[in-house]
């Protein structure tokens, strides 16, 4: 099985975690012969759960998932009946799903491409803005040609949300206790997604339209955009640390 194959992370194959420091990928010399410790500024920081719970950037990171993957949930389940009941034939708005699934994998790579070059809260921010901007085009979409451009962008954005997400939560916590920490995050997340296609149903049953939650979705989507800019890389308290093993 493939599992034999995998490991749990590089430094047990020797390697190192990309993007690797410099000084490590210099050739070993007498420093690192006579075992000198590494400078500090190459050593992971990975904070402990309740140390996480102590920032402010992991409550934001979780405001930003529940409100984000609502509007993707709310968004991606219900487009289709929102295009049929906007007069579309059924497999045109159908085709609107397939767009939206295929766009998600350019978008991961472009949102990819960026991650190198600028902080993460800015990435997420803009993904969430490409969000609510799709989700305002596709409250205003009636014919083919802008339910597939409104699905493409929906789909450019998920594909950011669902990379970046995970991106910032390794940057800012490491790697040590990572699973831990996701797992408490990923219950705003999963209650999110749980919650957004539910109530765009009942907006639905009382309304007649999606022209309500695709709005609500905007806002949202918005919104969380606007929290993700303060969720700043947190400190790693190295001191509180080290007076504690004392």
């Amino acid at each position: 099985p493939p599992i034999l194959f995998m490991a749990r992370r590089p430094e047990d194959l020797g390697l190192e975690p990309d993007p690797a420091p410099n000084d490590s990928l210099a050739e070993p010399n007498d420093s690192v012969e006579a075992n000198v410790e590494a400078p500090a500024s190459t050593v992971e920081s990975s904070f402990t759960v309740r140390q996480a719970f102590h920032t402010r950037a992991f409550w934001l990171l979780a405001a930003f998932s529940a409100a984000g993957f609502m509007v993707q949930a709310g968004v991606s389940l219900h487009q289709v009946p929102h295009y049929i009941n906007q007069g579309l034939p059924g497999p045109s708005a159908a085709l609107t799903a397939s767009i939206f699934a295929f766009a998600q994998i350019f978008g991961s790579i472009f949102w990819a491409a960026l991650g190198r070059r600028v902080q993460v809260r800015f990435l997420l921010a803009a993904a969430a803005f490409v969000v609510a901007a799709a989700a305002l085009a596709t409250s205003a979409s009636a014919t083919l040609p802008t339910a597939l451009t409104s699905a493409a962008a929906v789909g450019v954005g998920v594909g950011g949300l669902h990379l970046l997400v995970r991106l910032a939560w390794a940057d800012y916590y490491g790697r040590e206790h990572l699973g831990a920490i996701r797992g408490f995050a990923m219950s705003a997340q999963i209650g999110g997604q749980a919650l957004g296609p539910v109530m765009s149903g009942f907006m639905f049953d009382a309304t007649g339209s999606y022209q309500l939650p695709l709005m609500v979705f905007t806002a949202a989507a918005s919104l969380a955009g606007l929290l993700v800019l303060f969720a700043t890389p947190p400190k790693y308290p190295v001191a509180r640390t080290a007076v504690s093993r004392v």
